[in-house]
């Protein structure tokens, strides 16, 4: 099994056990806890399957892939770019000179984003929701800041800055 795939199922079944914890609380709340107790693990199965199939497809494989016209890829992985409120999924790339990102076809924003390099005035990391160690903060010179949510954020902050240098 590749290193992609066990991130992925790893995610996955974070996405579980989160979905299945909060379905369940919920469904104690409006229902009962035997109820809660029965469906809940069941949904949050459920759940966890979706997610790793929708992530793990080809089609999404497909509609991040990009061109990279022969130059190396130094990291890519699944994330999702903040524009806005949304989160939009889809996958990050490194290159020398570039950090681009490419969203899949089933977001309301989906969109390409690319940032040279030689923009970027700093890269820090940040939690989700305050708590989930999972954010990269990408500062350019013309002020704006970039938000990504990605697997291995540490070394992904390594590479950037390893690039800048």
């Amino acid at each position: 099994m590749t290193t992609e795939k066990k991130i992925l199922l790893r995610d996955s079944f974070y996405a579980a056990v989160i979905f299945a914890v909060v379905f369940g609380i919920i469904e104690t709340y409006m229902v009962s806890i035997p109820f809660a107790a029965v469906t809940a693990p069941i949904g949050g199965v459920l759940f966890g399957v979706f997610i790793y199939f929708f992530a793990g497809s080809k089609t999404v494989a497909k509609q991040t892939s990009i061109n990279s016209n022969g130059e190396e890829i130094i990291l890519s992985g699944r994330a999702n770019h903040f524009k806005g409120a949304e989160a939009v999924g889809g996958k990050l790339y490194l290159f020398k000179g570039r950090l681009e990102f490419k969203s899949h076809g089933f977001n309301i924003q989906n969109h390409e984003q690319c940032i040279d390099i030689a923009s970027i005035t700093g890269v820090t990391l940040y939690n989700s929701l305050g708590i989930i160690p999972n954010g990269l903060q990408i500062t350019t010179k013309d002020g704006k800041v970039e938000k990504f949510v990605i697997n291995g954020r540490k070394h992904w902050k390594e590479e950037i800055e390893k690039l800048q240098a």
